[in-house]
């Protein structure tokens, strides 16, 4: 078994360089978190607008400008959610491209997404493709010009300041012919495709590529595989979010499209949004709060005691390292059957739940990762209780799957100490 775990490692630790290699990827998970604040603010903002219970809406109805409060934030926020994507990820990508001035990349790709925007000039910019719907091509617009400003650098196309410049200037001039060539090339991009029938490049990107990869990228077998990456990396020891940074996009924007439609009052598009995963990683990846509530309640051997009242507490919050390494879980091949097992019973059984209308569909409320674990489902769900009621279901499934094997290493653990105190004598 120790030989089966050294290959696993040995395979997935090359994986996980190569993928934390990817300058792009790592750029976009962190950019993605940095905004993290911001998503979660104007999620509750709309929450608080549009939540239906008791006599709220009534309230609500009577009092216009609390309803005007809530939905300038929300429209300041998550509905224009490419434009902050556009002021934090250039910055991360170039930073990590090894840009001396990452500063300067903001600019250009904000200038050139925005010469991509049909918009009335001097009168109004459409919203629309500052949401959601432009996610996909605030990303691609970053690529290409961060990557084309790398390039002029590189090359040493630029305008060379004399000794005792001040910095700040050397430094706009050093830009300067990069920023004359990249932003009138994309002027001209985004009035040709003006002329098309898309009407924009951004409709260009966003049924060409963001629509097909977010039905794709969202169907079961996908986020199936998903999962599977952000447990098995875990597992290693390696934070899942690397294996799957490629599914950030194709989350984000489906969220972002849920709590779009939620606002508006229209059904929720989308079955993997929003809460959808809190109700599946109930504990954080791997959901091991079951594991580590069963610890917790039934371990006898003072190991496992010490452990679960450590870890106890953080892991109500999600945060499961002190469980997972204070087991070990990691690497444990005992424990890889719940480990992996729960999440892939949890999922299909949220997703199946979800599916059919069982439980509703999630509005794209973000709540906070280290919101207390059986939360995110009554938050998140458009029928509260419906998602408070699926989350609470998979702790104790979770619970029952976890049972037998923290059993088992606690009666190994028991006899080891008896042998120990016998040995001691």
């Amino acid at each position: 078994m120790n030989k089966i775990m050294e290959k696993f490692n040995d395979f997935v630790m090359p994986l996980a360089e190569k993928i934390q290699g990817i300058h792009f990827l790592m750029a976009l998970s962190e950019s993605m978190q940095a905004m993290l604040p911001v998503t979660i603010v104007g999620a509750f903002a709309c929450l608080l607008a549009f939540i239906d219970v008791g006599g709220y809406q009534q309230w609500l109805a009577s009092h216009a400008i609390v309803m005007q409060f809530f939905m300038t934030i929300q429209s300041l926020t998550i509905s224009i959610y490419s434009v902050y994507v556009l002021l934090v990820f250039p910055y991360g990508y170039g930073k990590r491209l090894g840009i001396q001035e990452p500063l300067s990349c903001i600019p250009l790709a904000f200038v050139c997404f925005m010469l991509l925007t049909p918009v009335n000039l001097y009168s109004d910019i459409p919203m629309a493709w500052l949401g959601h719907t432009g996610l996909f091509s605030a990303m691609i617009v970053t690529l290409i010009t961060v990557r084309g400003l790398k390039w002029f650098l590189d090359h040493n196309i630029t305008i060379k300041m004399p000794a005792g410049v001040p910095h700040m200037v050397e430094n706009a001039f050093k830009i300067l012919i990069p920023f004359c060539v990249i932003i009138p090339l994309f002027g001209i991009v985004g009035f040709y495709f003006q002329t098309t029938d898309f009407g924009s490049f951004h409709n260009v990107i966003y049924t060409l590529i963001q629509a097909p990869l977010k039905s794709v990228g969202l169907s079961l077998p996908v986020y199936i595989l998903y999962q599977i990456l952000m447990t098995l990396f875990m597992f290693c020891g390696i934070h899942g979010s690397s294996a799957v940074a490629w599914m950030t996009p194709i989350m984000t924007a489906a969220t972002q499209e849920n709590l779009a439609a939620y606002s508006a009052g229209l059904p929720l598009p989308n079955i993997i949004a929003g809460a959808f995963e809190n109700c599946i990683l109930v504990g954080g990846i791997g959901a091991t709060l079951g594991g580590c509530i069963v610890m917790f309640l039934f371990a006898k051997s003072r190991r496992y005691k010490q452990v679960s009242r450590v870890a106890i507490v953080p892991q109500i919050f999600n945060i499961g390292e002190p469980f997972l390494f204070g087991v070990p879980v990691m690497l444990n091949p005992i424990l890889f059957i719940p480990y992996m097992g729960g999440v892939l019973i949890n999922t299909l059984i949220v997703y199946i739940s979800v599916a059919t209308g069982l439980v509703a569909r999630f509005t794209g409320v973000t709540v906070p990762w280290t919101l207390q674990g059986i939360l995110g489902g009554l938050l998140g769900c458009s029928v509260p209780w419906q998602g408070f009621a699926l989350q609470m279901a998979i702790l104790i499934l979770d619970m029952l799957i976890w049972y037998p094997f923290i059993r088992l290493i606690d009666k190994q653990a028991l006899q080891e100490e008896k042998m120990t105190e016998i040995q001691q004598g």
